[in-house]
């Protein structure tokens, strides 16, 4: 009685017309979806950028606190344009900040936005104690076209603390 149901006729080997152009409907239509986010390089600039401009305000506080920035010297600037990230000595940035692991020796310490990125420009800076000049939490917006997301991290008031 048993083997009957589990043999399997000629008629049902296989798949249907059907059901084949069911899938290949289905995997045309991820292709035209998925495909452009993955192959496309600009995701993956715009959130390694956002994840750099995290790292270089943290390092801008850390430097500000072993240089002991505190007055009489002057706080140390993170300096932001629409379109880069730098540290310096002074508001202008005619002073940046060496950086020490830069392939170029003497080069300042920046990063620059890939094409389609941008950000909100400020200018902060920090103390000897890490503390930044301003009272409140301060918003950093790193703005992405061509189908990113837009992404924002926080400087905190009195601590410095940066997170997103």
């Amino acid at each position: 009685m048993l083997s009957r149901y589990w043999t399997v006729s000629a008629r049902d080997s296989g798949v249907t017309l059907v059901e084949l152009v069911t899938i290949i409907v289905i995997i045309g239509i991820l292709v035209v979806v998925v495909a452009p986010r993955l192959l496309g390089k600009q995701g993956f600039e715009s959130r390694g950028f956002y994840d750099q401009a995290q790292s270089i305000v943290r390092h801008a506080q850390k430097i500000a606190i072993a240089q002991r920035q505190s007055p009489p010297k002057s706080p140390l600037y993170v300096v932001i344009t629409a379109s880069q990230i730098s540290v310096c000595y002074d508001a202008g940035c005619t002073s940046p900040v060496i950086d020490p692991v830069a392939s170029t020796p003497g080069a300042a310490l920046a990063v620059n936005a890939p094409n389609g990125v941008t950000l909100g420009p400020d200018t902060f800076s920090f103390d000897g104690s890490g503390t930044p000049s301003f009272a409140a939490q301060r918003a950093i917006y790193v703005n992405s076209s061509g189908g990113d997301i837009n992404r924002t991290f926080y400087v905190e008031a009195v601590t410095g603390y940066v997170h997103q």
